[in-house]
C-alpha cells in the first residue's frame, strides 16, 4: 500500500511488431506511388503470413492467391467437373487476392532480395485486379517465356519506387532481419489466412 492507503498497481504492456500491417502500409505506398500497379486495390486485398519451419534460404519466400480463375470467373472446369472459389468477405467488401509472406525465411533474406520479391508479387496481379494473375502468352503464362522477361520490369519498378518521397519510411522494416526485429519490439505478429481452396460444385439433379 502506499502512503494514501491506495494499492499501486503496476501494468505491464507487450509491445509486439505487427509484420503484415506494415507490409499492408507498404503496398498501399507503392501502389498510391507507382502508376505501372494503380491498378491494385488494396481494400480488396489481404496480407497474411505462412510460418516456415526452418528460417533458411531455401524454399518459398512469398506468393499471390488469386480468388479468382482465368478472366476474372469465379469457377472452372477440371477434369469434366466444375469448381469454384470460395467468397471471402473482409471489412465489407470481397477480397480478390491474398499475398503471403513466408516467415521467419522472407524477413532473412537480403534487402534487395526482399525488396524485388514483393514488386514480383505484386507484379503477378493482374491489371484488370479482377481476382486473376497477370497471364503471358503462349504454355508459360504465369512469367511468360523466361524468368528474365518477368524480373526485367519487376526490378525497375522496384528502383523507382526507392526514389519516391516517403519510401525509405515506409521500407525500413524490411531492411530488418527476423531477429532484429524481436529484438527490437520484443515480438512478431501478423495476420494468418489459411489458403483457400477451390471446391467442386454439384451437379444439379437432372
Amino acid at each position: 500500500m502506499g502512503e494514501s492507503g491506495i494499492e499501486h498497481r503496476v501494468s505491464r504492456i507487450e509491445i509486439v511488431f505487427d509484420y503484415t500491417d506494415a507490409m499492408d502500409s507498404l503496398i498501399r505506398h507503392i501502389t498510391a506511388n507507382c502508376p505501372e500497379l494503380a491498378h491494385i486495390q488494396p481494400d480488396r486485398m489481404i496480407i497474411s503470413y505462412i510460418r516456415t519451419r526452418s528460417p533458411g534460404a531455401h524454399g518459398i519466400y512469398a506468393s499471390v492467391q488469386p480468388l479468382r480463375f482465368e478472366g476474372g470467373s469465379p469457377t472452372t472446369k477440371r477434369r469434366g467437373r466444375v469448381y469454384e472459389m470460395p467468397e471471402i468477405v473482409h471489412e465489407g467488401r470481397e477480397i480478390l487476392y491474398i499475398v503471403y509472406f513466408a516467415l521467419p525465411r522472407f524477413a532473412n533474406l537480403s534487402f534487395d532480395e526482399k525488396l524485388t520479391t514483393i514488386f514480383h508479387e505484386l507484379y503477378h496481379i493482374g491489371p484488370e485486379f479482377n481476382g486473376d494473375i497477370r497471364r503471358f502468352q503462349g504454355k508459360y503464362y504465369a512469367h511468360g517465356k523466361s524468368r528474365k522477361q518477368f524480373n526485367e520490369p519487376v526490378r525497375k519498378l522496384a528502383d523507382a519506387y526507392m526514389r519516391v518521397p516517403g519510401a525509405e519510411e515506409h521500407i525500413a522494416f524490411v531492411r530488418m532481419s527476423f531477429d532484429e526485429l524481436q529484438a527490437r519490439f520484443g515480438g512478431i505478429t501478423g495476420t494468418r489466412v489459411r489458403p483457400p481452396k477451390p471446391k467442386p460444385i454439384l451437379a444439379e439433379p437432372k
